[in-house]
């Protein structure tokens, strides 16, 4: 955790309880027992309002960040954040037990359990932006494999090759751009100024005597941070006793040695040997649970997709042997916070380079706290897969998947034939559409396994090509989409 507070040291031994269901994955294969829910409950709870807790912001927010790239908050701007939450703490009476997140860095403030009176009292003081309400967040829940039948969509075999709309952009499709552009450029040449046919003047240009003391030096403004830039990727080849799942086939895969993903998720099974866990810098954004292991399994799925190892057995992901950081923000039922989500996006912001990728396969109700979190962190050259989510509607209404900015890809999901999904969201947000029906990854407890569909696992084909190329190309538009704009089928070259 980002909390150098001693006053919340306390906190790191309190077992909070979850009082919230959040969704688990559907059973499939392997991973049944894992992933068994009740979906009319998930349904219910998706994106819910979190009685009594709230997420308030400090105005001073992103301010006390180094100016040395993307590393963490100065020792003076955690210093000020900190008394500043103190004093709010006990001008309003705020227990400690009532503490559910501190937020350093590109948010500040804290999350906790209020009265209506704390409530009013915080909502009036001057330092105070906002109050946003804190909500469940859930696993991008995968649904049963459907039954489909081949599309007339072009295959990879078949399709032309054409550059997607990446570029570390990911400003996804909005209502004034036309659907899957397929026009060629203007081929008209650009404009060229006509070359001078006068003789340049024979006189010699009037020089300024130099000035005896120096001009005075405007200081240099803070260097913008590296912006990741499409590069050549080092392709592999599958060793004998590796499996090469078709969705990995797919899309394309190469060697990400050296590259990091950092996963928001229910953590990572750190003695899966097809991983490479980060053990350095994965942490748990849990209060009162510091382990990082993944008693749920989806963390560990969405990260053999992204970086399985190349090693001679199990499967090989989209990044082979990338280093994978496990931020945990989903306990072993699954239950989660908005509020530790944006702890999540906080760290990464804090601890990550430019280049480096994030992959967020959840989903919850409209959140602003979480939106500009994760838009900053962009704006700072981390790159963003976010799964669009799998309720069959447009996505525009859920956090993170809505964050249309620059360094930001939202995924839906398609079947092996190129066909859009039934129940993957849809709409502008979304910027590439990646396989996410019937996929093979790592399960918790060694091997790799199928498990059901959903956005959940499309999102993480994104950031392995991130990881690999700093943007995303397409191999044509997925079949079927349900919104006027085709989505680019994701690809690494």
């Amino acid at each position: 955790m980002m909390n150098n507070s001693t006053l919340f040291k306390a906190l790191s031994g309190l077992a909070l309880a979850s009082v919230f269901t959040l969704s688990s994955c559907q059973k499939e294969d392997f991973m049944e027992e894992q992933f068994h829910t009740d979906s009319v409950q998930v349904d219910t709870q998706h994106g819910q309002a979190i009685t009594g807790q709230y997420i308030v912001v400090f105005k001073n927010g992103g301010n006390n960040l180094s100016a040395t790239g993307v590393s963490g908050m100065t020792i003076a701007g955690r210093t000020a954040t900190v008394a500043l939450r103190e004093r709010m703490l006990l001008t309003a009476g705020i227990e400690r037990e009532a503490i559910q997140q501190t937020f350093e860095g590109n948010v500040n403030g804290f999350a906790a359990r209020l009265s209506k009176d704390q409530l009013d009292q915080l909502r009036k003081n001057p330092e105070v932006a906002y109050v946003e309400q804190d909500r469940i967040i859930m696993l991008a829940k995968p649904g049963t494999d459907n039954t489909t039948t081949k599309g007339n969509g072009k295959t990879k075999d078949d399709s032309t090759t054409t550059k997607g709309n990446g570029n570390g952009n990911g400003n996804g499709k909005n209502k004034n751009t036309e659907p899957a552009p397929t026009e060629p450029a203007p081929s008209e040449p650009t404009p060229k100024e006509p070359i001078p046919t006068e003789p340049a003047p024979t006189e010699p240009e009037p020089t300024e005597p130099t000035p005896t003391e120096p001009a005075p030096t405007e200081p240099s403004p803070e260097p913008e941070p590296e912006q990741p830039t499409s590069s050549p990727y080092a392709k592999i080849t599958p060793l004998p006793g590796e499996t090469l799942p078709w969705h990995i086939a797919m899309n394309g895969y190469g060697d990400g040695t050296g590259k990091t993903v950092w996963v928001i998720d229910s953590g990572i099974d750190t003695d899966h040997p097809d991983l490479n866990v980060d053990f350095q810098r994965s942490t748990s954004l849990i209060y009162g649970d510091a382990s990082i292991e993944d008693g749920f399994g989806h963390g560990t799925y969405v990260s053999g997709i992204i970086a399985a190892k190349n090693n001679g057995t199990g499967m090989v992901g989209v990044a082979a042997n990338a280093n994978v950081v496990a931020l945990r923000v989903f306990d072993n039922t699954g239950y989660g916070t908005v509020s530790r989500a944006i702890s999540a996006v906080n760290y990464v912001t804090n601890m990550a380079k430019p280049g480096d990728v994030v992959n967020m396969s959840l989903g919850s109700g409209i959140s602003s706290t979480l939106d500009n979190a994760v838009t900053t962190a962009a704006g700072r050259g981390i790159l963003f897969a976010i799964a669009a989510g799998n309720s069959a509607v447009d996505c525009s209404v859920n956090s993170p998947a809505r964050v249309n900015a620059p360094g930001v890809y939202t995924v839906s999901a398609m079947d092996r034939y190129q066909n859009f999904w039934s129940s993957s969201n849809y709409g502008a947000p979304v910027d590439y559409t990646a396989p996410g029906v019937s996929v093979t990854s790592t399960r918790i407890g060694g091997g790799i396994g199928s498990v059901g569909s959903g956005t959940s696992f499309a999102a993480p084909h994104v950031a392995g090509i991130l990881l690999l190329r700093g943007e995303v190309f397409s191999q044509g538009i997925v079949n079927g989409d349900k919104d006027s704009w085709p989505d680019p089928i994701a690809s690494v070259e």
